[in-house]
């Protein structure tokens, strides 16, 4: 049974409810429709809210890393277009190189090594603006490192997927990288200058010893024998014509001073047998004792006092080591026992390196300078170090390195002229090989950042479209609950007047 009052308005309190539900529902989808969201406070979806977080935090790293590796792809760019000069650089020192090589050459050759100098300046000049010219750590070798691009879209920042890694160590192209500081394609380093003006000639009979590096490897002897008072064009003439020495490629001419000069792009020693003196060559220098030996290419020689020995003869060990040479991981030690005097110590030196098979092979031989064997060189065309010690700490004991010092000493190269050429464009082949090398590094590089950068905008895609299904309202659902509320607000409306109207009816009762 209803009950009629006048104190509570029940009908219309229940409208105002539905009316304020139907208010609330009608502002959400009014604020969703506006801002185009579903979750516009944290009581919209708090689980879903969070959800949506960590994907547009997602978005935003893989963002960054697409930069990141955009960043990366444009300095590999760089750095490709720096090697893609270097190359360049290669092939015109390679060409200078052949033209130095061929026997036929009649131009003058330091035009050529000045050219090539050139050339290595700015190989070192274009690696360093690309940060490939120095060692990792300087300012020259920046990217000659390890380097990783961070791209994102792993598990963790520190999950190893997140970055893209660029071997670029021992990526140094500069000519010292290349292995090219030492090419000398010039006029050649192997010469013997006499000491004594001959340009009148020379007075008594002599006769020069030379030795050059044989077809089985080595020393070989052969003699020129010049008259007494034979004129400097005779000297010389007699030296040029010798078929062993052309077969050595050892020429003879006169400097500046008018003093005898013997050059040779090949390794070659040379004695004679008069001493230093008025009108002779003093081929061994100021000073030089009768049959005193020269080496050509001094630069090429670690030479060393012989002492006459009196007490006990030592065991004495020569270590020989170099990438040059054959030895880069460990030594050729060569042993021999010195004798009571310095002959037998210089003559045993000798005579144990240069019966050496292996040594002989790489180019390495002994020679006794002085003809009172006071003095040996260790010789060689290309670079070695040399290590020198003995069963016996006792000076006395031992001819050679009296002082017993452990010592290492680089010799120089012995280029120049066709030789130097062709071991010019061996080391440029390998440097070649070596650049094409790293050039294979920075294209894998490249296509690998390349790579990345295609995955990351697959997953910011994918990771939106996730983002979007949560937080996104549906327009469609939310334009129609927009006309459902409001008609249930207008209607809730009219609902409200009509129970605010109710209680009119109550009157007719106290009429």
């Amino acid at each position: 049974m209803a009950n009629f009052s006048l104190v509570s308005n029940l009908p219309s309190a229940s409208a105002q409810s539905k009316l304020a539900q139907s208010n609330n529902q009608l502002n959400k989808t009014l604020q969703r429709l506006s801002s185009g969201l579903r979750i516009n406070r944290s009581g919209d979806d708090a689980a879903g809210l969070a959800i949506a977080n960590g994907f547009r935090s997602d978005i935003s790293v893989l963002s960054q890393g697409v930069r990141n590796a955009n960043d990366g792809l444009s300095t590999l760019q760089i750095i490709d277009g720096g090697l893609n000069t270097i190359s360049g650089l290669l092939d015109r020192a390679a060409s200078l190189a052949s033209q130095s090589a061929s026997g036929t050459f009649t131009g003058d050759r330091n035009t050529l090594q000045l050219e090539l100098t050139s050339v290595l300046g700015e190989i070192d000049r274009q690696a360093q603006n690309v940060g490939l010219g120095g060692n990792s750590g300087t300012a020259e070798g920046r990217f000659n490192k390890a380097i990783d691009v961070f791209i994102g879209g792993g598990a963790s920042a520190s999950a190893s997927g997140n970055s893209v890694s660029l071997d670029l160590s021992n990526s140094r192209v500069d000519k010292t990288g290349l292995s090219l500081t030492s090419l000398n394609i010039g006029a050649g380093t192997g010469n013997v200058t006499g000491n004594q003006d001959i340009s009148g000639g020379i007075t008594n009979a002599e006769t020069f010893t030379f030795q050059k590096v044989g077809s089985s490897g080595q020393l070989e002897s052969f003699t020129v024998g010049l008259s007494a008072g034979a004129s400097s064009s005779s000297v010389i003439d007699a030296i040029n014509n010798d078929a062993n020495a052309q077969s050595a490629g050892i020429t003879a001419s006169l400097d500046s001073s008018s003093k005898l000069v013997l050059s040779s792009s090949q390794f070659f020693t040379v004695s004679s047998d008069t001493a230093d003196g008025a009108s002779q060559t003093g081929i061994g220098g100021a000073s030089a004792a009768a049959n005193d030996v020269a080496v050509s290419g001094a630069a090429n020689s670690q030479t060393l006092a012989v002492s006459a020995a009196g007490g006990t003869p030592a065991v004495q060990t020569l270590s020989f080591s170099g990438e040059q040479i054959g030895y880069a991981g460990s030594a050729k030690d060569v042993t021999f026992t010195a004798g009571a005097t310095a002959i037998l110590g210089a003559a045993a030196a000798a005579a144990a390196v240069n019966n050496d098979v292996d040594l002989r092979a790489q180019g390495v031989f002994a020679i006794v300078n002085k003809a009172d064997s006071t003095e040996i060189s260790f010789v060689s065309t290309k670079d070695f170090n040399l290590g020198i010690s003995s069963a016996s700490t006792v000076a006395a004991d031992n001819n050679i390195d009296a002082l017993q010092t452990q010592t290492a000493v680089t010799g120089g190269v012995l280029t120049g002229g066709e030789q130097g050429g062709k071991d010019a464009i061996s080391a440029i082949q390998a440097a070649v090989s070596a650049l094409g090398a790293i050039q294979g590094k920075v294209g894998a590089g490249q296509n690998n950042l390349t790579q990345a950068i295609d995955l990351a905008s697959a997953q910011i895609t994918n990771f939106q479209s996730a983002e979007s299904s949560i937080r996104d309202a549906d327009i469609a659902a939310e334009a129609s609950n927009l006309a459902r509320l409001n008609t249930l607000q207008q209607a809730g409306i009219s609902a409200l007047a009509q129970a605010n109207q109710s209680n009119q009816a109550i009157l007719a009762l106290l009429r």
